[in-house]
């Protein structure tokens, strides 16, 4: 029986024991991979895709070595009590919060909002044709906010309107991070509530994640859970290795790609 436990400890449990851990240490400290599942980042990726995902900047962005760019693509946890943020484990049935695939509009110290559509950050609109090429974005604005009698009321974002006093947790971040309104709705607010499209400032360690996919209910990103933490941005997709073949107009074409920030996130000014 000793030499069977023996055994079974030798060709076994450590052989298998060593693959473990050696799998934790790769996807720890090296590279993961992730599926791509809905269609939120269309047309940049699409459901079922998986992107490659260097785990060793993650450590590098924690331990203050370098950032995360804008116009990156983040994996990242959106804040606890987020709507439709929890998923249901297959079979087993139990509920995880799951990571979220987005790009990074805004870093730390940008000033950001949407207007119209528009995405502006440091006072720039992104001119966003690897969107607009594909798809026409609605034509919403973010953040709302609504001003009393000199006093804000109301937050009103893509999944609804918030007086302040009621506001979730997960929104109280971008409450603080709300530059002062102009003097125009601060004055009207004087003689009854009146609304602006707010303006961002990022404080340190936040940022402004979006979809690409901006068609009515296409991607649920910072317009509805806020700025996100660095803490919450577990790594940045940067190549598309499955599957190898996709079929196009003309057959079958080779779909690996890297993902490099678009051109308009690298002429948006610096933040002030």
């Amino acid at each position: 029986m000793k030499a069977f436990w023996e055994y079974l400890f030798k060709e076994w449990f450590r052989q298998v024991g060593e693959a473990l851990l050696v799998a934790f240490l790769v996807t720890t400290f090296v590279f993961t991979t992730v599926g791509v599942v809905g269609q939120s980042m269309f047309p940049t990726l699409i459901n079922g895709e998986r992107v490659l995902v260097p785990k060793w900047e993650t450590w590098l962005v924690r331990f203050g070595l370098t950032e995360w760019r804008r116009g990156e693509i983040a994996i990242l946890k959106p804040p606890e009590g987020t709507p439709f943020a929890t998923a249901r484990f297959p079979v087993l049935g139990f509920s995880f919060r799951a990571f979220f695939i987005k790009r990074i509009v805004a870093v730390p110290g940008d000033e950001v909002y949407v207007e119209r559509g528009v995405v502006y950050v440091n006072g720039k609109p992104l001119a966003e044709t690897h969107i607009t090429d594909r798809l026409s974005p609605w034509p919403d604005s973010f953040p709302g906010v609504c001003y009393k009698e000199g006093r804000m009321t109301r937050i009103i974002t893509q999944q609804g309107d918030f007086p302040v006093e009621l506001l979730p947790a997960y929104l109280r971040p971008l409450k603080e991070m709300l530059l002062p309104p102009s003097k125009e709705v601060l004055d009207r607010s004087r003689l009854e509530e009146s609304c602006e499209v707010g303006r961002i400032k990022l404080r340190k360690g936040y940022y402004f994640v979006m979809g690409d996919n901006r068609t009515l209910g296409g991607s649920e990103d910072s317009r509805t859970f806020g700025p996100v933490p660095q803490e919450a941005i577990a790594g940045r997709a940067n190549f598309v290795w499955w599957p190898l073949f996709v079929r196009g107009e003309g057959g079958f074409r080779l779909n690996l790609r890297p993902l490099s920030p678009p051109p308009a996130y690298l002429e948006v000014p610096p933040g002030r």
